[in-house]
């Protein structure tokens, strides 16, 4: 495995720019200081889509995808009814299934729903099955990152 700057070395010969999110540069530098204040974003997921390995590879890898502190990120599992006991304020929601859908909004009031924004993806299960469904997924999330972007 090359190192970072042979790396950037081989790509530069070979005519290839190497894009950096202005979120994660900041990131490397330092520079930037968080604003977040509290649960930033709301995972919402059944209890047995919780449990998965794919539930897990998601839980490692989105802080990364999103620009967000790990500690930003709530996880909410739902109860065996598929129903939720209560749903913290969050400026974002991600329901990871669409039957917890109707559910999570029921939580939410009118002024909530509006102010934050709410994304429904696929269980991660299906999500990383193909490359579709990963670009599904990712069309899923753009609008949370640019939100999180937007506000950092």
């Amino acid at each position: 495995m090359l190192a970072e700057s042979q790396r950037r070395g081989m790509l530069a010969a070979m005519g290839i720019d190497i894009y950096v999110l202005r979120g994660a540069q900041a990131d490397r530098d330092g520079s930037a200081a968080p604003i977040f204040a509290g649960n930033w974003l709301i995972v919402a997921a059944s209890d047995a889509v919780m449990k998965s390995t794919q539930c897990a590879q998601l839980r490692k890898s989105l802080p990364s995808i999103l620009g967000l502190p790990t500690d930003r990120i709530r996880w909410l599992a739902a109860d065996a009814e598929n129903s939720f006991d209560s749903v913290p304020t969050a400026d974002a929601y991600l329901v990871l299934g669409s039957t917890l859908a109707r559910s999570l909004g029921a939580h939410l009031s009118a002024t909530q729903q509006n102010a934050s924004v709410i994304a429904v993806a696929d269980e991660p299960a299906l999500s990383f099955g193909s490359a579709m469904s990963k670009r599904a997924l990712w069309q899923t999330l753009k609008p949370i990152a640019r939100r999180a972007r937007a506000l950092n």
